[in-house]
């Protein structure tokens, strides 16, 4: 009885050590699903579209036409970047880093394709070289309007991305209908003769 007791003691000792050294296995990996893009305009909501845009629009107003010039008919606006650009030089850099700023706030907003990408900063590359002549540089920051030109790119993209994606919905939901039996005009043989000779030349052909 001692030796069956220690056998099973010595049992139970080795199921321990076995159960201890086991090597911890993690859990598989479950295949993670690709995020989805906050910035596609394909899977976002109008209503979360026209926030986004509103508040582009606000800033592109803030940064180019929050004010107006006097004696104009309220037809001449400036923004704090014409403000800050009367500043020689150093007004001129501060305005274009706060140009590509609104363009990374675009970005971040929506998914701009390289190619307006490209228009964009092509505005704001132009409007600070030309900017840094003195006077006639103030003139045409004022005139040019930079930011809201780049607004207008995105809210023209943003436009034909959410009307063809409606397009391609909306064709997707109709269904296609077929025809009836009855629109099929079966062809009746003619016997050969003459009396079927004139009737084939006189009968219209089925549609």
């Amino acid at each position: 009885d001692m030796r069956g007791h220690k056998t099973q003691q010595q049992q139970h000792q080795q199921q321990h050590a076995s159960h201890g050294s086991r090597p911890h296995t993690p859990h598989a990996n479950k295949p993670q699903t690709p995020r989805a893009d906050k910035r596609d305009l394909l899977t976002m909501n109008q209503a979360e579209v026209d926030k986004r845009l509103k508040r582009l629009r606000r800033q592109a107003k803030f940064l180019d036409a929050c004010l107006y010039v006097p004696c104009t008919c309220q037809r001449v606006r400036l923004g704090v970047e014409s403000l800050v650009g009367l500043v020689p030089v150093i007004g001129d850099f501060a305005g274009v880093i706060m140009s590509l700023l609104f363009v990374s706030m675009i970005c971040g907003r929506f998914h701009t394709p390289a190619s307006i990408k490209s228009q964009m900063f092509l505005n704001v590359a132009l409007d600070f070289v030309i900017g840094l002549v003195p006077v006639l540089g103030d003139i045409f920051d004022i005139l040019f309007k930079a930011n809201m030109r780049n607004l207008e790119l995105i809210e023209r993209h943003v436009k034909e991305v959410r009307s063809s994606a409606q397009a391609i919905e909306l064709g997707a939901a109709v269904p296609k209908v077929k025809a009836p039996a009855s629109a099929y005009i079966p062809r009746i043989p003619i016997k050969k003769g003459a009396a079927g000779r004139i009737l084939e030349r006189t009968r219209a052909p089925a549609a």
